[in-house]
């Protein structure tokens, strides 16, 4: 197979190693990667309308218009294949100054690491669609940097595919004004604004509704993994707040001492790059947003009480509480060091099977000491179907004549279901159903309440606890409620059920009006 097909080979070969069971009907449903069948395109708070923080703009709203012509489950199966396919396939066309091997081998550290594991898990999609996006951004904006002629769109369209999020979309700004240079910052600057311009519209309107918890730091802080420490996690792409969704292989030696492997690789990378070579441009242009990257993430672990001032007190620091998102910035200047320093090894062999058994092992190497990333993350993700009763009760909602928002009860943000093989999924009625919804936005962690930033979300939990519920909860805009029975606390809600009207009653889901 020519060079040319392999490189355009092994990122399929990778997206598909991952992504094999999760191609089976239904959706896949872990954490915070929440897809239905069609979101409603109506729905204020798709928009960023709502009284929540506008975390999901313009994710919600880009899902809402392609379900208009693409069916959910499908649409969910071509974002996560894409994202890892034209990861894979930028990382080539990034890499592809280096020979055939430290080309694949560098690819697959893009793609196989710890960073993309856990950001799948809990189901941050629109992060790993940003992700996917960034070596296509340092290929188009390096070439800005050396003052070739570029078409505004090789790099403009990829600035803009990390604009899902406001998480995402910082990262790719603070990318494209490492790698093209401060001398070129204003027109990044203008278009990077431009390019996130929804989201941050959205946040100005939410501006002074509500701030974030400084709680959330602690919680958020990235955590040691593979036995180095939080600086080692960091420094590996891992340490992510959520310890379930950590890889187990994390925890071998084998993890440690690939770890230390991959450090040296990249010792010698940089080293090389110094001197001069193929990778010194690149390594400083991607070392200032590497810097960035990684100082952002261990703010939580090491300065948290000037990251809890940022979050409570700067508008948007809540961006920075998990700090360990950021790291993405690292992962383009680790692949091209990865590149280098197998360049600068392999070529210390003689030609033939010695240099490319170093080399074969250096591919598969990131495969062999994580195997859990692949088939699905190990089987935590496999593709389900909702019950049949979900489309009736979205039936029933569209055909009622009640005026309000929607609350979902009992009133908590995640869900186990057994129909989800009791894996937790953000409660996927807030997205299901055609009406914007109130969704409790505390989050638990590790027993620990983490207070939302919804003023409107904590309104409705105040009106739960009053003497008269229904009456509390009409005043304050709701004006239908979906109990999903076989959740925890279900049972607890029979005093509100004798004042509200049944539209529809199941095994698991009961749909009430609430009276005027």
């Amino acid at each position: 197979m020519s060079r040319r097909r392999w490189g355009k080979a092994w990122p399929w070969v990778m997206a598909l190693l991952v992504c094999a069971p999760m191609l089976a009907g239904g959706y896949v449903l872990s954490y915070d990667m929440v897809f239905v069948p069609r979101l409603d395109i109506a729905r204020s708070d798709v928009w960023g309308l709502g009284s929540a923080t506008p975390r999901a703009v313009p994710s919600d709203a880009v899902v809402a218009l392609a379900n208009l012509v693409v069916p959910g489950w499908l649409l969910q199966k071509v974002v996560l294949v894409g994202s890892l396919v034209a990861a894979g396939a930028g990382a080539m066309r990034m890499l592809e100054r280096f020979g055939l091997g430290a080309q694949l081998a560098g690819t697959t550290w893009y793609v196989w690491n710890p960073y993309v594991a856990e950001r799948l898990v809990i189901g941050h999609w629109p992060l790993l669609v940003a992700y996917a996006a960034l070596p296509w951004l340092v290929v188009a904006c390096l070439q800005v940097r050396a003052g070739e002629g570029v078409r505004w769109w090789r790099w403009v369209v990829p600035l803009a595919a990390t604009a899902l999020s406001p998480a995402s979309g910082v990262i790719g700004a603070v990318l494209a004004l490492s790698v093209c240079g401060w001398r070129r910052c204003g027109r990044v600057v203008v278009v990077a604004v431009a390019v996130n311009l929804p989201w941050i519209v959205a946040g100005l309107a939410h501006a002074g509704t509500g701030r974030s918890d400084p709680a959330g730091v602690a919680a958020f802080a990235l955590r040691p993994e593979a036995g180095l420490g939080r600086l080692g996690a960091a420094l590996s792409l891992g340490g992510i707040w959520n310890a379930d969704v950590v890889p187990d292989s994390r925890s071998l030696v084998t993890a440690t001492v690939f770890c230390l492997l991959l450090w040296a690789v990249m010792v010698v990378g940089a080293v090389a790059a110094w001197r001069g070579g193929p990778a010194r441009e690149p390594m400083r242009a991607l070392a200032p947003a590497a810097v960035v990257g990684l100082v952002v993430a261990l703010l939580g672990a090491y300065v948290p009480g000037l990251l809890e001032w940022v979050v409570e007190f700067v508008p948007g620091g809540g961006l920075l509480r998990d700090g360990a998102r950021y790291l993405a910035l690292l992962a383009p200047l680790q692949a091209i060091l990865v590149a280098a320093g197998l360049t600068v090894l392999a070529g210390r062999l003689r030609t033939g099977f010695p240099r490319w058994s170093v080399l074969g092992v250096a591919i598969l190497l990131p495969i062999a000491v994580m195997p859990d990333l692949a088939w699905g993350a190990g089987g935590r993700l496999q593709a389900v179907s909702y019950p049949a009763e979900w489309e009736q009760a979205r039936e029933a909602i569209a055909d009622s004549d009640a005026t309000g928002d929607l609350l979902v009860l009992p009133f908590s943000a995640f869900r186990a279901p057994a129909w989800n093989d009791g894996r937790v999924v953000l409660d996927p009625a807030g997205r299901y159903f055609p009406r914007s919804s109130v969704v409790n936005d505390d989050l638990v962690v590790s027993g620990k309440v983490v207070a939302g930033e919804d003023e409107r979300a904590r309104a409705v939990a105040s009106a739960l606890e009053a003497d008269d519920p229904a009456a509390a909860l009409r005043a304050e805009g709701i004006g239908l409620v979906v109990v999903e029975e076989d959740a925890y606390g279900a049972d607890d809600l029979d005093a509100l059920r004798a004042d509200l009207e049944p539209v529809f009653s199941g095994d698991q889901l009961t749909v009430y009006e609430v009276p005027e």
